[in-house]
C-alpha cells in the first residue's frame, strides 16, 4: 500500500518548483539576457568541426548510428563512420549526441519567445555542409552521412531539420507551463488510484486462487495412499489394513493434480497481471512529464527484460503442464475403452504426463535461456553452433545416459511398466514412484528408494499388470479323505468370492487345481487365485484366514514331517547314545519343510 500511496504522489513530486498550484504565476515570454554561446562549451564548435570531417567520408564500410531526442522523445538520427578509437575514450557518436541534447535540453529549459524562435540553416563557406542555427546560433552541422541515413540531399535534410527542432522546442517550453503540469498532475493521481483499486481486487483474487491451491495440495493422495500394497511388494507376507482401490486413487491424485496446476496458473497469471499493471500505469505517468519522460526507456532496461523473459518462461511451463493433464485426461476418459483398458490406461497416463511434463519443462528452458541471451545483445548464431559441436562431443561421453533414455523410451513405447505398478528387476522389487526417459525409482516394503538407470533393466517382472494371481499350496496330513479337503477348500474359495467385500477383487472364482504331490509330509493341494493388479497379497491373506477356521472346524489336520527309527535290539532303546562300532549313528531322521506358498 505504501509503494501505491509513493505512485499517486509522484506527479506532484516531480513539479519544479516554478509549476506548483499554489505559487502558479504567468511566465514572461521575454527572451534571456545569458547569450546562448556563453552557456556552450568553447570545444562544441570544434568537436563538431572534426565530426563534420569524418561525417563527410560518406564511403565508410562501417557507419554508426544514433537517435538525438528531447525530453524522452526522438527527434533525429546521426550517423558518422565508425573510426579507431583508443580503449576508456568516448565513441564519437556518441559524444556528439550528447552535446546537440545539452543544447537544446539548455534551450528548452531558458525562458524563450515561442513567437520569436528562429532555427534556420545555412551552408558553411568552409565545409560546404548546412549548418542549423536556433536564434543566430549555432546548434550542429549536418553530414553527408547524415542526409544519406534519411535517403535525402544535406541541405533538404538540414531544411527539414529546421522544422522538427523548431516544433519540438516550442512543445518543450508549452509542457514546462504551471498548467500543462498541474494538468498532468491531476491525470497522474487518477491513474495512481485507478491503480491502487485495481490492484487491491487483484490481490484479493490472488489470495483466493493460493487458498484454492494450497487446499488441494493437501488433498493430492501420498504414493503409499494411492497405493498402500506397493510398499509391501517384496515382502507379500507383512499385514495391511483396510485400503482403497488403486486405480480410483490414482484416477484421483491425476484430478486433483490437474486442479492443482490449473489454479497455479491463474495465480501466476494474476502476479503477471500485477506486474503489468504496476509497470505500464509507472510508464505512462513518466510520460506525462518532461522532466521524467527519459526514464521510460530504463523500463524496457536488459535487467528487466531479462526478468520478464524468465517469468513469460515459467508461465509457459506451468501452461504446458496443464495441457498435457488435459490431453491425457481426455484420452483417458474414452467412452470406447473396456474397463480393464481404461484401468491400465490410468496408470499409464500419469507416467507418460511425467514424462512429457520434462521433457516440456527442459526445452521451454532452453528457449527461454536463448531469448533472455538474445535480449542482453549476444549473437546466437555463433552460440548454437558452438553448442552444436558442444553437444555432439558430450554425446560420445555420455554415450550410458543415451541408451537409458532410448531404453526408457522403449519401456514406455512398449509398456513394460508404468508409475504405479509393482516390478522385480534382477534381485530388486518395489512399487514404480517415479520413472523418466533416463531413471526408473523403485519404493521397497521397507520404505528404501532405488534408482535403477533404464540402459541396466534388460528383464523386468511385472506383478501389477492388467491382473495377479496367488499361488497358495496346502499341506494335509497323510491321513486325510483328499475329496473332502478339496470340498472345503474350494466352499472357502466360493464364499469369499461372492462375499460383497470381496467381489470387485476376484475376477474370477479360485480354482482348485487338485493334488499336486504325495509324499511323507502329506497330501499338497495347489489352489490358484486370479485378483485385480496388487490385490494378490490382500487377498492371500484372508483366504488363508478363511482357510484356518474351515480346516479346524472340518477336523483336517495339516501335514507334518514323517520320522522313523531303527535300532538292532532292544538294549539300544534305553541308550540313546548308541554309537555302532564304526562310528556312525544308527538312528536315521527323515523331515521337510511343510510350508509351499507363494504369490505371483
Amino acid at each position: 500500500m505504501a509503494g501505491a500511496i509513493a505512485l499517486s504522489v509522484l506527479p506532484l513530486s516531480l513539479l519544479p518548483a516554478s509549476a506548483q498550484p499554489a505559487t502558479a504565476q504567468p511566465v514572461t515570454t521575454q527572451p534571456t539576457t545569458t547569450p546562448l554561446t556563453q552557456t556552450l562549451s568553447p570545444n562544441v564548435q570544434k568537436l563538431d568541426s572534426l565530426l563534420t570531417q569524418l561525417g563527410t567520408q560518406g564511403n565508410s564500410a562501417e557507419v554508426a548510428t544514433s537517435e538525438v531526442r528531447l525530453d524522452g522523445r526522438t527527434l533525429f538520427s546521426i550517423a558518422l563512420p565508425v573510426v579507431g578509437q583508443k580503449p576508456g575514450q568516448p565513441i564519437p557518436i556518441k559524444r556528439r549526441e550528447q552535446d546537440i541534447e545539452t543544447i537544446l535540453q539548455r534551450i528548452a529549459n531558458s525562458r524563450f519567445d515561442p513567437n520569436k524562435l528562429q532555427v534556420t540553416s545555412a551552408i558553411d563557406e568552409q565545409s560546404g555542409l548546412p549548418v542549423i542555427y536556433v536564434n543566430d546560433q549555432w546548434l550542429m552541422t549536418v553530414t553527408t552521412l547524415d542526409a544519406q541515413f534519411q535517403g535525402r540531399d544535406p541541405e533538404r535534410w538540414a531544411n527539414r531539420l529546421t522544422a522538427i527542432i523548431r516544433n519540438a522546442l516550442i512543445q518543450a517550453q508549452q509542457e514546462r507551463q504551471p498548467q500543462f503540469l498541474l494538468r498532468q498532475a491531476l491525470i497522474a493521481d487518477g491513474i495512481g488510484f485507478a491503480v491502487i483499486i485495481s490492484s487491491y481486487g487483484l490481490s484479493r483474487l490472488q489470495r483466493r486462487f493460493r487458498a484454492k491451491q494450497i487446499r488441494l495440495q493437501a488433498q493430492i493422495p501420498t504414493q503409499s495412499e494411492v497405493l498402500p500394497e506397493a510398499v509391501s511388494a517384496a515382502d507379500p507376507t507383512s499385514s495391511e489394513g483396510e485400503q482403497i482401490e488403486t486405480v480410483a486413487a490414482v484416477q484421483h491424485q491425476f484430478a486433483t493434480r490437474q486442479q492443482r496446476n490449473v489454479y497455479d496458473i491463474k495465480h501466476r497469471l494474476v502476479d503477471a497481471t500485477q506486474v503489468g499493471l504496476w509497470g505500464g500505469s509507472t510508464y505512462i505517468i513518466l510520460g506525462l512529464f518532461p522532466y521524467s519522460r527519459w526514464l521510460q526507456p530504463l523500463l524496457f532496461s536488459a535487467p528487466l527484460q531479462v526478468l520478464g523473459v524468465g517469468l513469460l518462461t515459467y508461465v509457459v511451463i506451468r501452461t504446458s503442464e496443464v495441457l498435457i493433464d488435459q490431453f491425457f485426461d481426455a484420452i483417458a476418459e474414452g467412452e470406447l475403452l473396456a474397463p480393464e483398458a481404461s484401468q491400465r490406461l490410468a496408470l499409464r497416463v500419469s507416467t507418460f504426463s511425467r514424462v512429457l511434463k520434462s521433457v516440456a519443462t527442459i526445452v521451454f528452458t532452453f528457449a527461454g535461456g536463448l531469448v533472455a541471451l538474445s535480449v542482453v545483445g549476444v549473437d546466437l548464431v555463433p552460440l548454437l553452433a558452438g553448442a552444436g559441436i558442444i553437444g555432439l562431443a558430450i554425446s560420445f561421453a555420455s554415450q550410458s545416459i543415451i541408451k537409458d533414455m532410448i531404453n526408457g523410451f522403449l519401456i514406455l513405447l512398449e509398456d513394460q511398466y508404468a508409475v504405479g505398478d509393482v516390478i522385480t528387476v534382477g534381485e530388486v522389487s518395489g512399487f514404480v514412484e517415479n520413472m523418466n526417459l533416463r531413471i526408473t525409482q523403485l519404493r521397497n516394503n521397507e520404505g528404501r528408494l532405488i534408482t535403477i538407470p533404464n540402459s541396466a533393466i534388460a528383464v523386468v517382472q511385472n506383478l501389477s499388470k492388467d491382473w495377479s494371481r496367488v499361488d497358495i499350496a496346502i499341506d494335509v496330513a497323510y491321513g486325510t479323505d483328499p475329496d473332502r479337503a478339496l470340498e472345503v477348500i474350494g466352499e472357502v474359495g466360493q464364499e469369499m468370492y461372492h462375499d460383497r467385500d470381496w467381489r470387485g477383487k476376484l475376477p474370477e472364482p479360485p480354482e482348485v487345481l487338485g493334488i499336486d504331490e504325495l509324499d511323507h509330509t502329506g497330501i499338497l493341494i495347489r489352489v490358484w487365485i486370479k485378483t485385480e493388479p496388487l490385490q494378490q497379497w490382500k487377498v492371500a491373506r484372508e483366504f488363508r484366514r478363511r482357510l484356518k477356521y474351515a480346516l479346524d472346524e472340518a477336523k483336517i489336520e495339516l501335514g507334518s514331517p514323517q520320522q522313523a527309527l531303527w535300532f538292532r535290539s532292544s538294549h539300544d532303546l534305553a541308550d540313546p547314545a548308541f554309537i555302532a562300532t564304526d562310528g556312525q549313528p544308527q538312528q536315521q531322521l527323515q523331515s521337510t519343510g511343510s510350508g509351499r506358498n507363494r504369490s505371483y
